[in-house]
């Protein structure tokens, strides 16, 4: 609860940007493919510096989660591995973001490793900003939903020449 009132505006902001990117997923699927490319796009240049500047850093997420697992493969397996596995996760983010601003099956990608990676994160709790992240796995699933099918067009219409 402390991490709570520590990181409260934060999370409070975290909270209404993702809950409206579930409303704009909805009605304008377009800007939120921005926002949501936008914001991978700065949280896989932020993960990869802090990662190579400052790896320490990711500890502090052992204190913040929901689930005791997580704290011990962060003070465990983690803390002997930092910077590696979070130029990883930096990179999935940068892939997530460029998906985003191509066409179809790229963005189907992009969208299915954004509900993937939101649903991963979300038992860090606090330090995910738990809820927030299962709200941004949401916009993902509806922009996916929006996302033409043209890849299986394109292979019917392939079929029958």
């Amino acid at each position: 609860m402390e991490a709570l009132k520590t990181w409260l505006v934060p999370y409070i902001i975290s909270n209404i940007v993702f809950g409206l990117s579930i409303l704009a997923a909805i009605k304008k699927p377009m800007l939120a493919r921005v926002f949501l490319a936008g914001f991978f796009l700065w949280a896989s240049y932020f993960n990869s510096t802090s990662a190579i500047h400052s790896p320490e850093i990711y500890l502090n997420y052992a204190k913040l989660d929901a689930l005791p697992v997580y704290s011990k493969f962060i003070t465990g397996f983690f803390s002997q591995h930092i910077t590696a596995l979070v130029l990883i996760i930096a990179l999935g983010q940068f892939l997530i973001a460029v998906g985003l601003i191509l066409n179809k099956t790229w963005v189907k990608l992009a969208c299915t490793g954004g509900i993937i990676f939101g649903l991963a994160i979300a038992p860090l709790g606090v330090g995910s900003a738990f809820p927030a992240t299962v709200s941004m796995a949401i916009a993902f699933f509806i922009l996916l939903k929006k996302v033409p099918h043209d890849f299986i067009w394109k292979w019917r219409q392939y079929k029958k020449k």
